[in-house]
């Protein structure tokens, strides 16, 4: 009985000291890991741009902004028939937060063509006010 008791307590020990383990080493290891794996998947990006998924532009979003609205945001583009491509180039060009509003604003795909095209970067107020408008309407 008092070995059961012995090996019980050994196991309990380890138990906590792997737990220990996990969280001081293996764990920010994992995150630390998904975080390289996302940079480099960024850099061949910049590199191959015609290579860009939504999931990609969905993970750069999640970079400036909850991960839940960057899902929203690319979700709604998709819907809209935008490229992952003019998505990317947006981003690139102007920031997330102004592609975020740009569609949440409800801005069409050929307009959101066009603006990556020349280079004219929408007014960030009047998307604002757009996106808060169409946010009243859907609820």
């Amino acid at each position: 009985m008092f070995v059961f008791g012995l090996i019980a307590v050994n196991a309990v020990v380890v138990a906590v000291l792997c737990l220990a383990y996990w969280r001081i080493e293996a764990a920010p290891m994992a995150r630390y890991r998904r975080h390289r794996q996302l940079e480099n998947r960024l850099d061949h990006l910049h590199q191959h741009p015609d290579e860009v998924t939504l999931e990609d532009v969905e993970q750069l979003l999640a970079q400036a902004m909850p991960a839940r609205r960057a899902a929203s945001v690319c979700a709604a583009a998709g819907a809209r028939g935008v490229s992952p491509l003019v998505l990317w180039t947006w981003i690139d060009l102007y920031d997330a937060e102004l592609l975020a509003l740009a569609v949440e604003s409800s801005m069409s795909r050929r307009e959101m063509v066009h603006r990556v095209a020349t280079g004219s970067a929408p007014d960030r107020r009047s998307l604002e006010i757009f996106a808060a408008f169409q946010g009243a309407v859907a609820s």
